[in-house]
């Protein structure tokens, strides 16, 4: 197969897996400027919620100051929650911020020689960032003969399949040479409430040493030098598989109280029935390299694992639809060994027309117990190419089958680049969606998904919390839970006290607390649930302000990437820059939780411990700016000390601002009518926080920026009652600092 579908030459796309950086003047990364020094990966599972951690540091092997692309991918389940650069021994932790905004930031500040780092999902735009599992860092400088350190935190939910479960953290490369780490530590921890049995390394790379097993906990350790990262690092479990409903808690102060619930479902025997197959194989361009491996062998799998009373047909797609037989045919091995031979024979080109596909499986897959099985990327090019137009299209065809003859749709999403939210909405029609990125071991996956073509789903479950009146914003984890699995849902509780969750035929009590932190993750599992749902709305219905902003706000308040936020790595200081007039009184300065002391070093010898503010989560002085001070820029020196005695020194930036912003204002024209509308273009000083235009007889205007016009824009209606005349259009800009600057602009109003 590698001889024929290989035979055309494009470039391999541009993903990696745990992090490699891309010098700004390659095409790859190449060692001989800047290889992997070390790589720490830690990471903690609590209850099938898992945490990764990891910290690289890559060293500069020339001379000059380098610009690099951070790229790694994620599982789909992923969701990068804390991200940090270095600069020489000074940790910069990432902010989220808007995703626009914080691309605004990094471009101003790599221009200034200062240090940031910008974290994001995709490498283009929100859009992009939405269909795709691929994160991108910008890092820069890196410095000549010099070493940078990226810090990078995700978490995941690991999922149960026939009281298993697969754990993998990417660390091969898709698309580039083989890594090399110079030295590569892991540390691995397993806790659970359900009792764990039969762990074990699922590689042979890395050869863990396991310091601690017992039924609830497995710690375990790898330390290694000059280690090629061949192969992604791997374990599996098994839980016990007696059914039980267990619930989490978490709860803060004058906050919600968080609740995830989980059944564990014991496996059932499964009744043989013939079955028909109707398998979609995509062959368009976008499926080379590992992705047409990974989705070969997943076809192969699938029918050599069919049984002779079974019925399968091929469909090979890419522009073009071409099914190998005109209805399924009994999957006797001739037939298996022909359409292999049909995919080993054929060639990718083109785009992906994944609706036409769509329609001829609908075509073939008649008659009860028929399954569409689709194994692509999901990058329709296409036909309908719009994610819920395509969808929607799909669900009307879908459901003008007959009830008891409509095809379960199961699908096998691979490539770092898959579009997966596509790829969910499309298994709705009854069926379901495995994904695996380009170079993650395949078989857990594989096994789990195929062993689920025959098998029927757990009907109806869900979860009833009790008093219904106390919980709020209830997500189920999992669409499909199959017998053997984990149904899970997490949600919002608004007091403490008793209450009953119940699922399936299990019931247990529990006394909901004002106050814990037994489960720290539970709050940013359940903004990702709730993200996850508006960007599905997004997905269905396109994009409306409303679901935009809170999005960004959930990913804000509980730290996490989202296609329209993203991690920027800078001095805080840069980042909101404090604006005073000589004299104004206070300091305020936010630090990680195990600083315990702050005191600052004003630029006029001023020497002043801050006081730390437990409501606010804020540390805080007053202090007086000398009133001759010049304006301008000026840096107070923060030295921070932590619970463990060790001292960390930061800066933080105000700016003396005495002088009232300059305003510029532009009409887009000098005479109006009356009941016209009047535009106007607003240029201010940088420090502006406000503009606000007035003119006489009409409502004041609030300017908003606009990136494409770098400026502020607004528009205001003459008002209909104005007498003909000439007027001025008056345009106020106010500082951070409550300085007032004004402009005009003169104008006619005909009669």
């Amino acid at each position: 197969m590698r001889a024929l579908l290989f035979m055309f030459l494009a470039a391999a796309a541009a993903y990696g897996d745990a992090g490699v950086i891309i010098p700004s003047n390659k095409p790859e990364p190449d060692a001989r400027i800047l290889s992997l020094g070390e790589m720490d990966v830690d990471v903690l599972i609590d209850n099938q919620a898992a945490r990764v951690r990891i910290r690289q540091i890559f060293q500069s092997h020339v001379g000059g100051i380098l610009e690099g692309k951070y790229i790694f991918a994620l599982p789909s389940r992923a969701v990068v929650s804390d991200f940090a650069v270095w600069d020489d021994v000074v940790r910069i932790p990432g902010v989220i911020l808007e995703r626009r905004r914080a691309e605004e930031i990094y471009e101003n500040l790599r221009w200034q020689a200062i240090d940031p780092g910008l974290l994001q999902m995709g490498e283009r735009d929100a859009d992009e960032a939405r269909r795709g599992a691929v994160f991108s860092a910008r890092i820069v400088p890196i410095p000549g003969y010099g070493s940078k350190r990226v810090e990078m935190e995700y978490r995941e939910t690991v999922p149960v399949e026939e009281l298993e479960s697969f754990f993998a953290v990417p660390l091969r490369p898709e698309a580039y040479r083989v890594q090399r780490a110079g030295r590569l530590g892991i540390r691995f921890e397993l806790r659970s409430k359900h009792p764990v049995k039969d762990f074990q390394n699922a590689g042979a790379l890395y050869g863990l040493k396991i310091t601690e097993r017992a039924p609830d906990r497995v710690r375990a350790v790898f330390e290694g030098r000059n280690v090629n990262l061949s192969e992604d690092f791997a374990v599996r479990w098994a839980l016990d598989g007696r059914e039980r409903l267990e619930v989490l808690t978490h709860r803060e102060e004058n906050e919600p109280g968080f609740f995830e619930a989980s059944l564990l479902t014991e496996p059932v025997p499964v009744t043989a029935r013939p079955r028909t197959v109707v398998a979609l194989f995509d062959t368009s361009l976008s499926m080379q390299w590992e992705k047409l491996e990974g989705s070969y062998r997943a076809l192969e799998s699938l029918l050599r694992s069919l049984k002779p009373p079974d019925r399968f047909s091929l469909i090979l797609f890419n522009t073009e639809v071409n099914a190998v037989e005109n209805a399924p045919v009994p999957a006797a091995p001739e037939a298996v060994e022909k359409a292999l031979e049909a995919v080993r024979a054929s060639r990718l080109r083109g785009g992906t027309n994944l609706q036409a596909a769509l329609e001829e499986g609908l075509r073939q897959a008649n008659g009860s117990d028929a399954y569409i099985v689709v194994f692509s990327d999901g990058g329709s090019t296409r036909g309908m190419v719009r994610n819920g137009k395509l969808a929607a299209w799909y669900s009307r065809k879908w459901s003008q089958t007959a009830a008891p003859l409509r095809p379960h749709t199961y699908l096998f999403g691979i490539g770092d680049d898959a579009n997966l939210p596509l790829l969910k909405m499309l298994a709705r029609q009854g069926g379901i969606m495995e994904w695996v990125r380009s170079t993650e071991p395949i078989d857990f996956k594989l096994k789990a998904f195929l062993g689920k073509i025959g098998r029927r789903p757990m009907e109806g479950l869900s979860l009833s919390a009790g008093p219904a009146s106390n919980f709020d914003m209830i997500y189920a984890l999992e669409e499909t839970v199959f017998p053997g699995s984990i149904g899970a849902w997490v949600g919002q509780y608004k007091r403490p006290g008793a209450a009953t969750f119940q699922a399936a035929s299990r019931t247990v009590r529990v006394n909901l607390p004002a106050v814990s932190a037994e489960s720290e993750q539970l709050p940013r599992r359940w903004a990702r649930a709730r993200v996850d749902a508006l960007l599905e709305k997004i997905e269905r219905d396109g994009e409306d302000q409303g679901s935009v902003d809170e999005i960004i706000a959930l990913a804000r308040k509980y730290k996490f990437v989202t296609p329209y936020t993203s991690f920027l790595a800078a001095p805080r200081a840069l980042l909101r820059p404090r604006l005073i007039r000589p004299g104004d009184p206070v300091l305020r300065v936010k630090t990680d939780e195990s600083v315990v002391s702050v005191v600052a070093l004003f630029p006029f010898g001023l020497v002043k411990p801050l006081r730390y503010l437990r409501d606010e989560d804020t540390w805080q002085t007053r202090f007086l700016a000398p009133a001759d001070m010049a304006d301008g820029t000026y840096t107070v020196r923060l030295i921070l000390r932590d619970k463990m005695g060790r001292v960390s020194r930061e800066s933080k930036t105000f700016v003396i601002a005495s002088k009232p912003p300059v305003v510029r204002v532009r009409l887009d024209k000098s005479r109006y009518r009356r009941g016209e509308t009047v535009r106007l273009t607003v240029s201010a000083s940088a420090t502006t926080r406000t503009i606000t235009a007035r003119m006489q007889g009409a409502p004041a205007v609030y300017l908003r920026w606009n990136p494409e016009m770098k400026s502020n824009t607004g528009v205001i209606t003459a008002p209909a009652h104005l007498p003909a005349g000439r007027y001025r259009m008056t345009v106020s800009a106010e500082d951070f600092a409550h300085n007032i600057g004004t402009g005009e602009a003169a104008l006619e109003i005909l009669p």
